[in-house]
């Protein structure tokens, strides 16, 4: 069994630029609404998951084949 991961270039770019979008806001605007302090961690951990919900979403998004 030979397959690949569906990935299309043109949906998960569009999608990762908005997902990176979101996540700076969220870094900017968490520490300014509440009392927490965003830690080395965070921008790590926050990084590798936007790059996965990126793919997730883009996988969400891609057109679906019938399977009638």
């Amino acid at each position: 069994m030979n397959r690949k991961l569906p990935f299309v270039g043109r949906i998960f770019w569009k999608v990762f630029v908005t997902v990176v979008v979101l996540l700076i806001a969220g870094w900017v605007l968490i520490p300014r609404v509440s009392e927490y302090e965003i830690t080395n961690a965070d921008y790590g951990g926050s990084s590798i998951c936007a790059v996965i919900l990126s793919y997730l979403v883009h996988l969400w998004m891609l057109p679906q084949e019938d399977q009638a």
